[in-house]
């Protein structure tokens, strides 16, 4: 019971702090990229065409505007669960669905209909790249199967399988029809340029309920957390909430996917970031799901104003911050050693 009392403990007043912090970026970033853009909007002109029916600011702002902006928002705080599920079933800080090449398998399975004639169907494109992401994890589950250090093995095997899918994908364009292979190419780079309210409508569905699938499994994660042996003593079925879990988290992938392209580094860091303010429980994952919104929300609002008139896919900012995220880790770590 003691255990059961300290994942369910009240938050701390440094994770109310930290995550009230999150809230405010969110808000702040989502706001700035109303405001920011080829054209700069005043704040109040902003918050009035809200409300207003002023034909031009209206359009920039609520038609072209912020589609991007709550979709960095909801993707985000997709990547970052989706993440987070991984890094806990793996028991690996680096099982994230870009690193084990689910990422990479959910871009396979959108080019297939892409390069297939059928781009223009957008869910056709989602049902590819979320079949694709489950293809990948059932491949990666092959041929890790009975074998020990399974978190190790996962990455590992999940880098070589995502090395094989990059050289299918590149192959791929290489066949496709130019026009077909250059729209690819730049959506491949991870991008939320274009993204308007119909593109949006039926992935931010699929993701809510995926979202209250999580919600209902937050027990089963937790279980999972504490290992097999003590989640099977506490009464879960750990082999059951894996695969639910999986599920959950390949299919959020590939919904992100299949609309903005494989976006590298939010849920491999959203995770560990959101740690340093809620270490685990149900808290955890609301703060990881904020700590993905910031990061990607930002991320592309970096992307859109770091070079004026030239905007950057959003996945390039995220991988440079990536990289530079990853080399802090080592730099760390080895400062600690003796």
């Amino acid at each position: 019971m003691s255990v059961v009392h300290r994942g369910r403990r009240r938050l701390s007043g440094h994770a109310r702090l930290g995550m009230s912090a999150l809230v405010a970026v969110v808000v702040v970033a989502f706001l700035a990229s109303l405001c920011i853009g080829d054209t700069v909007i005043d704040p109040q002109r902003v918050l009035q065409s809200l409300f207003s029916a002023d034909g031009g600011v209206r359009m920039v702002v609520v038609g072209w505007r912020m589609p991007r902006a709550l979709a960095a928002i909801v993707f985000g705080a997709a990547l970052a669960l989706a993440g987070a599920v991984f890094q806990v079933i793996t028991r690996n800080p680096l099982g994230s669905p870009d690193v084990i090449g689910l990422t990479t398998g959910a871009y396979t399975g959108a080019l297939v209909v892409m390069t297939g004639g059928l781009a223009g169907s957008g869910a056709l494109v989602t049902l590819g790249a979320v079949i694709g992401g489950f293809a990948t994890a059932a491949l990666v589950a092959v041929l890790v199967a009975g074998r020990g250090a399974l978190g190790y093995r996962i990455v590992i095997v999940g880098i070589g399988v995502g090395a094989v899918l990059a050289a299918v994908n590149a192959w791929m364009l290489l066949r496709a029809r130019l026009e077909v292979a250059i729209s690819a190419a730049i959506w491949g780079a991870g991008s939320l340029g274009g993204v308007t309210w119909q593109q949006i409508g039926l992935p931010f569905a699929v993701i809510a309920v995926l979202l209250v699938a999580l919600a209902c499994a937050r027990r089963g994660l937790w279980l999972v957390q504490l290992g097999d042996d003590i989640g099977t003593g506490l009464g879960g079925r750990m082999g059951w909430s894996k695969i639910g879990l999986v599920a959950i988290a390949v299919g959020l992938t590939g919904v992100v996917t299949a609309i903005a392209g494989p976006i590298s580094f939010v849920a491999l860091a959203a995770p560990h970031l959101a740690k340093s303010i809620v270490k685990s429980g149900t808290a955890h994952l609301v703060a990881t799901a904020l700590m993905g919104a910031a990061l990607l929300c930002v991320s592309d609002l970096i992307g859109q104003n770091v070079i004026p008139k030239h905007a950057l896919p959003v996945g390039v900012v995220t991988l440079v911050l990536g990289g530079v995220y990853l080399i802090w880790l080592v730099v760390r770590g080895s400062r600690r050693r003796p």
